[in-house]
């Protein structure tokens, strides 16, 4: 499968089997509740049961899967409750990041908040949900990262997981256009300093129309 050995890659392949994976379980490849069987995944990748195992557990960790006693792992079933949960845990941390980050904001973080967003642009042009839904979380990130609470940018990397994944069976093309402008009203009101308009901005994208 190509994947990358070289020792001064950034990431292992154990992190490059654990993107591989998402990717399937994000893109519907794997549905929610599917067992995922390593014998099968390393003679797929044409890689040693060793790195999917341990690409199996980095996605346990990540609330992604999860083990269960007698029949192994499976792509773990996040019913509406626990998703709404979840994404209103993601519009407080949110919250929080927009606040800290408020009085530190400036051009340059302008600039590269507005090429995230150009990053997107180009994900919906090409009608790919899933890139165009990571790009997002990517373009949230630079608020956490900002903030520089290290500790609210690893639970929003540990939200944005599980969020992600159940994303697969929520967004709609038919939706993304009134997402997408929404997003865009959110990034014009940080550029004007109207950090308060741009939480309401970005509310239905966070929250999702399917919780309001």
């Amino acid at each position: 499968m190509g994947f990358n050995e070289n020792p001064i890659s950034k990431k292992t392949i154990s992190e490059q089997i654990a993107e591989q994976l998402l990717f399937r379980i994000f893109s519907g490849y794997y549905d929610q509740g599917q067992r995922l069987i390593e014998a099968e995944i390393a003679k797929e990748l044409q890689v040693s049961h060793a790195p999917v195992r341990e690409a199996l557990y980095l996605l346990q960790k990540d609330g992604v899967v999860e083990k269960v006693q007698h029949k192994g792992v499976r792509v773990k079933t996040i019913s509406d409750q626990e998703l709404k949960d979840y994404l209103e845990a993601l519009y407080s941390l949110l919250n929080f990041a927009l606040t800290s980050c408020k009085p530190k904001w400036n051009s340059d973080l302008q600039n590269e908040l507005m090429l995230r967003f150009e990053s997107m642009k180009q994900k919906k042009s090409a009608e790919n949900i899933y890139e165009y839904v990571v790009s997002f979380a990517h373009l949230l990130e630079v608020f956490f990262e900002v903030s520089g609470n290290i500790a609210m940018l690893r639970f929003f990397k540990e939200t944005i997981f599980v969020t992600n994944v159940a994303a697969q069976t929520k967004w709609k093309m038919n939706l993304l256009e009134s997402y997408h402008e929404s997003i865009y009203t959110f990034i014009k009101c940080i550029e004007l300093s109207d950090f308060e308009k741009a939480r309401m901005a970005i509310k239905d994208v966070i929250l999702w129309h399917h919780f309001n």
